[in-house]
C-alpha cells in the first residue's frame, strides 16, 4: 500500500486568534509547535505541524476559519517534507479513520480522467454507429452473441462517467457537455439502426413479424428502472476502483444499446408497440444509469476538499438528484397507469 506523504504545515495568525487555531489541531489530534515571532511591526503567532496528506484540505479548510487571511502577515502554508518524528507517527495513527479519504491529487486525477471520457469524437462515434448495425443484425437473428459483441465496442460509459462525476464536483457545464455525449451516441445509434433497417426492409431481408430479442427489448417495466439504478452504481464503482472498463462497460451497454437499436428497427418497421415500449425502457434505463452513478460516488465520499467548493457541489447534486427523482417517478406512474 502506498505511505502517506509527510507536510509541515505552518500558520502565522494574530495572538488572538492562536486559541482557536490550537482548538483545530488539538481537535484533529495534530503534534504541534508554537511561538512568538515579529512581522514588520506586528507580533504574531506561528504555528507548525506535521500533517498526514490524507487530511491536510480538510484541517486548512478549518484553519481558515479561525484565521483571517486578509491580513497581511497571516497565513497558511504547507509543503512536503522527509524525516523522522514519533509525534507525527502517532497522529497518523490517530487519523487511520480518514485515510479512505479523497486526497487532491487522486481527485484530480479522477476529473482528468472524466473529462478525457466525457468528449465523444469521430472515432467513438463510428463505434457507435457499428456497435448499432451489429446489435441489429444480432436482434433481427435472435444472435445473443452478436448483441453481446456490439455490447464490447459501445463507448457509452465514458460519458456517464463524465456525467456522475462533474456533478458530485459541482462542474455543471462539463456535466451538460457528457449528456450531450450519451446524446450523441444514443442518436448515432438510432440513426443507424434505422437506416439500415429501412436498407433491409425495401431488400426484403426484414423478419415480417418481431424477434424474441425484438419482444424482449419493447418491454418496459418497474424492475427495469431498479436494476438500470443498479448497474449505474455498479459500473461508477468498477471505474473508480480501477476495475478494467470493458467488465464495467459491456454492462451499462446492455442497457443502452439494443433498446435504443431496437427503437429505430421498430419505427423502420412499423411495430408501433414495440417503439413505444423501447422507447420508455431507452429513457428508464438512460435515467436509472444516471442516478445509479451519482448514488456511487456519493457512497464513495467522492467531492471537493475545498469547504466552498464542496458546499456548492452539494448544490448541484441535490438539484441533479431531484431533477432525475422527479422524472424517475413520472415514469413509475406511466408504468402504473399502463
Amino acid at each position: 500500500m502506498k505511505r502517506c506523504a509527510m507536510l509541515r504545515l505552518e500558520i502565522y495568525c494574530d495572538e488572538g486568534e492562536g486559541e482557536k487555531v490550537r482548538e483545530v489541531l488539538t481537535e484533529w489530534s495534530l503534534q504541534f509547535y508554537a511561538e512568538e515571532v515579529q512581522s514588520n511591526e506586528h507580533r504574531a503567532l506561528k504555528f507548525t505541524v506535521l500533517v498526514p496528506d490524507f487530511v491536510i484540505n480538510d484541517v486548512v479548510d478549518e484553519l481558515m476559519k479561525a484565521v483571517d487571511l486578509r491580513k497581511g502577515h497571516s497565513s497558511i502554508t504547507w509543503a512536503p517534507v522527509s524525516g523522522k518524528s514519533v509525534k507525527y507517527a502517532n497522529s497518523v495513527k490517530s487519523l487511520k479513520k480518514f485515510k479512505r479519504r479523497w486526497t487532491l491529487a487522486a481527485i484530480e486525477g479522477l476529473i482528468e480522467n472524466a473529462n478525457n471520457q466525457a468528449q465523444v469524437d469521430p472515432i467513438q462515434l463510428t463505434l457507435g454507429a457499428v456497435a448499432s448495425i451489429i446489435a441489429l443484425f444480432g436482434l433481427i437473428n435472435d444472435s445473443i452473441v452478436m448483441i453481446i459483441s456490439a455490447m464490447l465496442l459501445s463507448p457509452i460509459l465514458g460519458p456517464l462517467y463524465g456525467f456522475s462525476l462533474n456533478i458530485v464536483m459541482g462542474k455543471g457545464r462539463d456535466a451538460l457537455d457528457a449528456v450531450s455525449s450519451i446524446l450523441k451516441l444514443l442518436g448515432v445509434i438510432f440513426l443507424s439502426a434505422l437506416l439500415v433497417s429501412l436498407a433491409l426492409r425495401f431488400a426484403g431481408s426484414m423478419p415480417l413479424e418481431p424477434t424474441h430479442e425484438i419482444l424482449v427489448r419493447g418491454d418496459s417495466g418497474l424492475v427495469y428502472i431498479l436494476l438500470a439504478i443498479i448497474l449505474g452504481y455498479a459500473g461508477i464503482v468498477a471505474i473508480v476502483s480501477r476495475i478494467p472498463e470493458i467488465l464495467a462497460g459491456v454492462s451499462i451497454a446492455a442497457a443502452l444499446v439494443p433498446p435504443t437499436t431496437v427503437i429505430g428497427i421498430s419505427l423502420a418497421m412499423g411495430w408501433w408497440g414495440i417503439f413505444r415500449g423501447s422507447l420508455v425502457l431507452t429513457v428508464e434505463n438512460v435515467l436509472g444509469l444516471l442516478s445509479g452513478s451519482l448514488l456511487g460516488l456519493y457512497v464513495l465520499n467522492v467531492s471537493p476538499r475545498s469547504y466552498y467548493e464542496r458546499r456548492a457541489a452539494k448544490l448541484y447534486t441535490k438539484r441533479t438528484m431531484l431533477v432525475l427523482a422527479v422524472m424517475l417517478a413520472t415514469l413509475v406512474l406511466v408504468e402504473l397507469l399502463s
